[in-house]
């Protein structure tokens, strides 16, 4: 089945026979298996082949315009639903489930799956992690458990109504989310850090350029407060979730030595959006509040502050 699922794939740049069997190799993590999660959906049709899925929620009806379940999934949790359709397009692939949210109190037990402990069916290292919670608690635990292992982790915030896309590399000298968000949080154990107090920095976080306004008046303020369940919309998680597929394609290539041919990692505090509201483009650094915005004919990139509004 993976050779049919890569058939048409090849030709495109970067979509070389050493990538795609990089690709075919690769272990990945989805923490979170609603919106900004359905990036396995994309994975699995591309030829990603080594999935490990954790979420505590179930399928519910509303779940529906975006995730691509029926009306048969309701009620099954995610994992369990993820893996019954990611079988049915690829049944050779190995995925394993954990219906569980994640607490402060897994940091050791994320850190051994990282390492390819309590694995089923391997004791492989695990390559990418996607990171698509909401959870302020899920995504610090998440981020401090990649940092610490040096994996890398893409993020993609599918509630944003736009394509928007980086990867933390989790190098020497590269931002964690933590120092990225500045949340004063790095030297507190997981299991003492007040969550809900660090909500308004992780909101604060995410708020790049142009996404408020792509909301009807009081709906951010309500989201942010927690009043209101986070927006989305399978047009604007569809997008999302191909920015992070094409942008794990990337890094593939990057980690085994392969040509990123005609492309570039979007490494953070950068990170990558198309705007379809308006049909813009850009980059925006989170550390140092700037637009960058890319000229298609040279392909430089012009840096502006950004001013907000």
């Amino acid at each position: 089945m993976w050779n049919a699922l890569i058939n048409r794939e090849s030709g495109f740049r970067l979509f070389t026979p050493e990538v795609l069997d990089a690709m075919r190799r690769c272990k990945v993590l989805a923490i979170g298996c609603g919106g900004n999660g359905s990036v396995v959906d994309l994975l699995v049709r591309t030829g990603f082949t080594h999935f490990g899925l954790i979420d505590g929620d179930v399928v519910e009806d509303t779940n529906l315009n975006r995730l691509p379940f029926t009306r048969e999934h309701i009620g099954m949790h995610k994992p369990d639903a993820w893996i019954r359709h990611m079988k049915s397009v690829n049944p050779d692939i190995t995925v394993q489930g954990w219906n569980r949210e994640l607490r402060c109190t897994d940091g050791a037990w994320l850190a051994g799956l990282l390492r390819g402990e309590g694995w089923e069916d391997d004791t492989q290292p695990v390559d990418l992690v996607f990171l698509g919670t909401t959870s302020p608690e899920a995504n610090l635990v998440a981020g401090r458990c990649c940092a610490q292992a040096h994996v890398r982790m893409i993020i993609g915030p599918a509630s944003s109504g736009s394509w928007v896309v980086g990867t933390f590399r989790h190098g020497e000298g590269d931002p964690t989310l933590e120092e990225l968000g500045s949340f004063g949080t790095e030297g507190t154990p997981l299991e003492d850090i007040d969550y809900a107090s660090l909500r308004p920095a992780y909101v604060k976080a995410l708020n790049y350029p142009g996404r408020a306004e792509k909301l009807q008046p009081g709906v951010a303020k309500a989201m942010w407060e927690g009043t209101l369940a986070a927006r989305s919309c399978g047009i604007f998680v569809r997008m999302t979730n191909s920015a992070m597929a094409f942008e794990a394609l990337k890094n593939v290539a990057d980690m085994n030595g392969l040509p990123v041919d005609g492309t570039a990692i979007t490494f953070l505090p950068k990170v990558q959006i198309f705007d379809p509201y308006s049909g813009c483009a850009y980059y925006y650094d989170i550390r140092e509040q700037k637009i960058g915005l890319p000229d298609w004919m040279t392909r430089e990139v012009r840096w502006e502050p950004w001013k907000r509004s």
